[in-house]
């Protein structure tokens, strides 16, 4: 049974798949060195290392996650 599609969930609908070939096109292996940097820290260190880039760390280790589930959920859209 379709489903009734208003203009506004059309709308949404569409900025989604626009969101997801935007993250579709950066690349996971890019996503995981980011994420790696964003976490480096020496053995001497007691707390979590400063962070270095403007999108905290567990917010880019959210997004790689996120882009990884996406290849999983998506094949036909990987890169």
């Amino acid at each position: 049974m379709p489903y009734a599609c208003t203009s506004n969930s059309a709308s949404t609908v569409e900025r989604v798949a626009k969101a997801i070939d935007a993250v579709m096109n950066i690349r996971v292996d890019d996503l995981e060195r980011v994420v790696q940097e964003a976490h480096e820290s020496d053995s001497k260190q007691l707390h979590d290392p400063e962070e270095r880039f403007a999108v905290p760390r567990q917010a880019l280790r959210m997004f790689w996650h996120f882009r990884c589930n996406l290849d999983a959920a998506m094949p036909s859209r990987r890169e």
